[in-house]
């Protein structure tokens, strides 16, 4: 499927006005995130622990990790996902939170706030959105930008994370419960 499958799955349902969905919070549905399984078997084996963040929930995945972040708006000009929550990386003293993504389907990219041992960053790029080439682990795929894999690398002292690899799988729901 590519990247403009994503486009018609969040826009099916919306209203004829449809620049910005207001139903209450619980009715907006989320945005399911699978962790590449080599990315997850790298992460598990350096002894980095994932934890959600506000809101959000993680649970195991067919091998890997699926988290889940409650969508709170949605903009059908602009193309535009909103969340809240989020997941937090940790290994020892080190720690790194990304949180409240934001999915920008004109600009092909998710934002996320970033703070941590790293510092309080304020919101970057963290991915790239790519055509999926796991189907049945999400819709579209997210490669890592060079500022993502910089702060991974700086959290936890490796050099593990590159710009374009494929970090997981990213699958909107924005009227699933």
């Amino acid at each position: 499927m590519t990247v403009t499958g994503l486009v018609a799955t969040t826009t099916t349902s919306a209203s004829a006005h449809g620049t910005h969905h207001s139903r209450s919070h619980a009715s907006k549905g989320y945005t399911q995130v699978v962790v590449a399984p080599a990315v997850y078997d790298l992460v598990t084996t350096a002894g980095i622990t994932p934890a959600p963040l506000n809101g959000a929930t993680a649970a195991p995945y067919k091998g890997t990790l699926a988290a889940r972040f409650p969508i709170t708006a949605y903009r059908l000009r602009g193309l535009q996902i909103r969340h809240t929550g989020g997941i937090s990386l940790t290994a020892g003293s080190s720690t790194i939170s990304l949180s409240n993504f934001n999915i920008d389907l004109a600009r092909g990219r998710v934002s996320g706030v970033v703070s941590g041992t790293v510092g309080d960053v304020g919101r970057v790029d963290l991915f790239k959105i790519r055509a999926s080439d796991r189907a049945g682990l999400g819709l579209v795929r997210l490669t890592l930008t060079n500022t993502a894999a910089g702060a991974l690398n700086t959290t936890f002292g490796v050099d593990a994370f590159a710009e374009n690899a494929t970090f997981g799988y990213a699958t909107p729901r924005p009227f699933g419960r």
